[in-house]
């Protein structure tokens, strides 16, 4: 994962913002600190008390950068789209 925002940061000449979501991105605190810790090129610094598990806006106020945390809601999704499909006499 770092190198994937290594290599989009310099494709846009540095970044404001990165969102971490799912369930790794939104519960686990330690794989985003290593993520971060080792993202230089953008210069990311995570606030240690604010990243924790359901929190929004996890960086630090000094990072260059601003690291948020969102829920997916993939099952609201999976049930909108499965709602809105026809039945077509199908059991």
């Amino acid at each position: 994962m770092r190198q994937q925002i290594a290599a989009m940061t310099a494709v846009l000449e540095g970044v404001g913002l990165i969102v971490f979501t799912g369930g790794i991105g939104e519960n686990d605190v330690e794989a985003l600190a290593v993520v971060c810790a080792h993202s230089s090129c953008s210069r990311i610094s995570l606030d240690e008390a604010q990243n924790r598990p359901n929190a929004r806006l996890v960086s630090d106020p000094v990072s260059r950068c601003k690291v948020f945390t969102f829920p997916s809601q993939e099952d609201e999704q999976i049930g909108r789209r499965a709602w809105a499909l026809p039945s077509g006499g199908h059991s």
